[in-house]
């Protein structure tokens, strides 16, 4: 999965990056444009709308991340159908 720092880089609208930014300390993500719900990074016609992020608060809590950017802190246990996640893997050198 993501950390949140990458899924906030990686929000797109448009078809363009979004130009997000993570700022750890305040634990708030900011973009240029607003992201949105669009292919190829989002299924369109998933009713998933969040993804979970590999970044964790503590043993129970990690961040997940909305369509529209938005990042939010949630319980481990949290589970609706709406929840997914996005698997990525590390570049290659």
């Amino acid at each position: 999965m993501p950390t949140v720092d990458e899924a906030v880089r990686s929000m797109t609208r448009n078809g363009r990056n979004s130009g997000g930014v993570w700022d750890a300390e305040t634990a708030a993500a900011a973009y240029e444009t607003k992201p949105d719900k669009e292919s190829p990074l989002w299924n369109t016609h998933s009713q998933v709308i969040y993804w979970w992020t590999v970044t964790e608060i503590d043993e129970d809590h990690a961040y997940i991340i909305v369509y529209d950017g938005q990042v939010w802190l949630r319980a481990k246990q949290f589970g609706p159908a709406y929840l997914g996640f996005r698997c990525v893997k590390r570049p290659s050198r």
